[in-house]
């Protein structure tokens, strides 16, 4: 099944041009979707987010890469380009949808785990669902029946075990904790140890994958 590349353009109104990625089967055409958020410095060319879309296309799914006005223009996210965010968000994935989009996962990587949880809410598609990496703010909070996956690493100053115990009676919120992974899902000054987690974390994501569209 060959896999294509096209750029969507974005005029973002923190003043720059966005250049978002989108991968695509069109031979037949996919009827899954996967629009990836990333972090303030962790983009979609960074390790997790890297192998979770390929990860993602392998399994047949499209793939929307997401770049933030802030990013593109290489500056620091402010308080004036902060509410652009879901704008830059917004402006690409309507140039993206289709009807043929049947299953849609929102990723999100913390900065981007808000913006999915928001996005996802607001999807008119058969089923949606949401892989939340390093979850921060309220991204966990009024996501009603969306399948969610939630990652975090208890080296992560974010990790609270209070928080994991609190949305474990939650039906549709799965948790997975990876023992001393930091914020990027890493092994602090250990490479060998960092290569073998992304492996785990990775798979993970999969096994989430294949869950929902099986």
């Amino acid at each position: 099944m060959a896999v294509h590349t096209s750029t969507v353009k974005i005029q973002s109104q923190s003043g720059a041009t966005t250049y978002n990625s989108l991968l695509y089967h069109d031979d037949p055409a996919s009827s899954k979707l996967m629009i990836m958020l990333p972090g303030r410095g962790y983009t979609c060319e960074h390790p997790v987010l890297y192998y979770v879309r390929r990860m993602a296309v392998k399994s047949g799914y499209d793939v929307l890469s997401i770049e933030y006005g802030f990013q593109a223009a290489h500056l620091d996210l402010d308080a004036q380009s902060t509410p652009y965010l879901q704008d830059d968000v917004a402006q690409a994935v309507k140039q993206v949808m289709q009807p043929g989009y049947r299953h849609v996962c929102v990723v999100g990587k913390s900065l981007g785990t808000p913006l999915a949880a928001e996005l996802a809410r607001t999807l008119d598609v058969e089923q949606a669902a949401l892989i939340l990496l390093t979850p921060i703010g309220g991204a966990l909070h009024g996501l009603g029946d969306i399948r969610t996956l939630a990652v975090i690493g208890t080296s992560d100053p974010l990790y609270s075990p209070e928080v994991v115990e609190a949305f474990r009676n939650n039906g549709s919120i799965e948790w997975r904790v990876f023992d001393g992974l930091n914020h990027s899902l890493e092994v602090n000054g250990d490479w060998k140890a960092s290569i073998a987690a992304l492996e785990h974390v990775i798979s993970t994501c999969e096994m989430f994958l294949e869950k929902g569209t099986g």
